[in-house]
C-alpha cells in the first residue's frame, strides 16, 4: 500500500488478493448449491425411471413416462388425482367414526334347564323405630322428637338432662337400634315360596342406610338359595307383612308414610333402598313381576365400566364404591360411622348420628356427591326391573277368613291372636314376587369399530380407487429411499 498525503492506495496485489478471496467464497456457495440440486434431480429423476415398474398402481407409468403423449399423460393424472382424493376423504372420515369409539348392543336370551336363581329380597318398615320400645327409653324419646323439630318446629326446645346426655353418648347404637326396631315375629303374618312355608330363621336382620331391615334369600352361612323353574304367582315368594301402624313413632328418616319399601338384588350386591327400591302400603294386594336381566358394559375407551380395590368389600360393585364413600365422608365430619356403614371405625353415639352423621347423608344424597367418589360402573351387573300392579287388599271374604286363621292360630308366622277387619285394613300389605318369565336378558355393549376394521377399510379403499394395498405404501417408502441412497 502506497500513502499520498491523507490518501491511501490499495497495491495491486493487494487488490487481486481480495477479489480472488471474494470469488473463492461466493464459488464454495454457488457449488453447495447447484450440488443440492443436481442431487434433488438425480433423485427425482431416478425415482421417475423406477416408480413405472416399482410402484404397482395403475396409471404411474402413464404419467412418468415422458414417452407417452401429453394428453394421456394428463388424463391419468387427472384420473389419479380424483382417485388419491376420494382415498384421503374416505380415510378421513373413518378415522374420524373410530376417534368416537362406537358401541353396538347385542341383546339375547338365554334359558338354563335349571331354572333362575330368586334375587335376595330386603323389606324395610317405613318406620325406623317401635313406639312402646322407644318411649321405654325416655333419652332416645327425646333425642328423635329434637331431630324431628329441626326439620318441621325449630322454636320448640327439649333439653337433655346431664344424666341422658352420658347415658346417649355411652350407649351401644348398633345394639339399641336392634332393639328399637320392628321384630320380624310382628312383621311377617306369612311367608311362602312356591307353596312351601319359609322359616323365620330364613329371615335375616340386616342394617341398611335406609334403616334396619329383614333380607330373604341371601345365601349366606348355609342357608339354600331359593330357586324358580316355572313362571307365575304359584312359583314365587308370597309375603304377608304387618305395618303396624299403632307402633308408628319419630323417626331418623322423616317418613310420612306407611308401608314398606322392597328391593330385589344379586346375592353379592348391597342394597341401596334410598336410591333403588319399590313401595307398598297397608290395605293393598302387590303383584310384582320380575324378570332377570345381565348387562355386560365395555370398558375404555369404548364404554365408562371398570373397577378398583375396595376396602371393605371382596367383590367390586358401584354401590358397594359409592357406600365405602359415604363412610370415609362420615367419618371425616364426624370422626365415626353409622352402624349401616361399613368399616372399623367406632360407630356413632346417637347424638351424633342425629346431629351430624344424618346431616352428612342427606347432604351426599341430595347433592351430586357421587361424581366426587370415581366410582365407575360394573362390568358386570344382573338385576331385576321389576313391574308392580295392586288391588284393594283384602276383599270382605278374605278378610272374614283371615280374621278366623289368625284367631286358630292357622298362620304360619304370626306372634298375636286376633285381628279384626279394620286392623288387617290398616296394617296388612300383601306382596307376591315371581318370574314373569324363566330367562335370562343378556344385554352386551360391544365395539362396534375397532382397529383391525378401520385397517380393512382402508385397504379396501386403496385397492378400490388406487388398485394398490398396503403393501403398495411400502413399495413407495422403499423405492423414495432406494433412489436416494443409490444417488447420493
Amino acid at each position: 500500500m502506497m500513502m499520498n498525503g491523507n490518501n491511501a492506495q490499495t497495491s495491486p496485489a493487494d487488490d487481486v488478493s481480495v477479489e480472488l478471496g471474494m470469488v473463492s467464497n461466493e464459488g464454495v456457495m454457488f457449488d453447495k448449491k447447484h450440488s443440492r440440486i443436481h442431487l434433488v434431480s438425480s433423485w427425482w429423476l431416478a425415482l421417475s425411471r423406477s416408480a413405472p415398474e416399482g410402484i404397482g398402481v395403475p396409471g404411474i407409468k402413464y404419467i412418468l413416462v415422458s414417452r407417452e403423449s401429453r394428453c394421456r399423460r394428463m388424463g391419468w393424472l387427472c384420473i389419479l388425482t380424483l382417485a388419491l382424493t376420494a382415498f384421503i376423504s374416505l380415510t378421513a372420515e373413518r378415522a374420524i367414526y373410530y376417534s368416537t369409539f362406537p358401541l353396538s348392543v347385542d341383546i339375547s336370551s338365554n334359558v338354563t334347564a335349571d331354572g333362575l336363581t330368586f334375587p335376595k329380597v330386603i323389606i324395610c318398615n317405613f318406620n325406623s323405630f317401635v313406639k312402646s320400645k322407644t318411649q321405654a327409653r325416655p333419652a332416645m324419646d327425646k333425642l328423635l322428637r329434637i331431630y324431628e323439630n329441626t326439620h318441621y318446629n325449630s322454636n320448640e326446645t327439649i333439653l337433655l338432662t346431664q344424666e341422658e346426655l352420658t347415658h346417649l353418648r355411652n350407649v351401644n347404637t348398633t345394639q339399641m337400634f336392634e332393639e328399637l326396631k320392628h321384630q320380624k315375629e310382628d312383621m311377617f303374618i306369612r311367608v311362602v315360596f312356591a307353596g312351601v312355608p319359609v322359616s323365620l330363621d330364613d329371615i335375616i336382620p340386616v342394617a341398611t342406610t335406609f334403616g334396619r331391615c329383614y333380607q330373604i334369600n341371601d345365601g349366606q352361612n348355609g342357608r339354600q338359595l331359593l330357586n324358580s323353574s316355572v313362571a307365575g304367582v304359584s312359583f314365587g315368594l308370597s309375603l304377608i307383612l304387618n305395618t303396624e301402624q299403632d307402633e308408628y313413632y319419630y323417626n331418623t328418616y322423616l317418613k310420612d308414610s306407611a308401608g314398606f319399601s322392597i328391593q330385589l338384588l344379586d346375592q353379592d350386591e348391597t342394597s341401596d333402598l334410598h336410591v333403588r327400591g319399590f313401595q307398598v302400603g297397608p290395605g293393598t294386594s302387590a303383584d310384582v313381576s320380575i324378570t332377570a336381566k345381565q348387562q355386560n358394559y365395555a370398558k375404555p375407551p369404548y364404554g365408562g365400566c371398570g373397577e378398583r380395590k375396595l376396602q371393605y368389600f371382596d367383590k367390586y360393585s358401584r354401590i358397594k364404591c359409592l357406600l365405602e364413600c359415604m363412610t370415609h365422608t362420615v367419618i371425616e365430619a364426624c370422626g365415626c360411622r353409622s352402624p349401616a356403614l361399613p368399616g372399623n371405625a367406632s360407630v356413632c353415639d346417637p347424638i351424633t348420628i342425629g346431629t351430624c352423621a344424618n346431616a352428612v347423608f342427606e347432604e351426599i344424597t341430595s347433592t351430586h356427591h357421587a361424581e366426587l367418589c370415581q366410582c365407575p360402573m360394573n362390568c358386570e351387573e344382573r338385576d331385576f326391573p321389576v313391574s308392580v300392579s295392586t288391588a284393594k287388599y283384602p276383599s270382605a271374604f278374605r278378610a272374614g277368613l283371615l280374621e278366623k286363621y289368625i284367631s286358630e292360630g292357622l298362620l304360619d308366622n304370626i306372634s298375636f291372636k286376633s285381628a279384626n277387619l279394620s286392623v288387617i285394613e290398616q296394617n296388612f300389605v300383601a306382596v307376591n314376587i315371581y318370574f314373569s318369565d324363566i330367562s335370562t336378558t343378556v344385554v352386551t355393549h360391544r365395539p362396534a369399530y375397532t382397529v383391525s376394521s378401520f385397517i380393512a377399510d382402508i385397504g379396501g379403499s386403496l385397492g378400490l380407487f388406487l388398485g394398490g394395498s398396503l403393501l403398495t405404501i411400502y413399495e413407495i417408502l422403499d423405492l423414495c429411499g432406494h433412489s436416494f441412497s443409490r444417488k447420493h
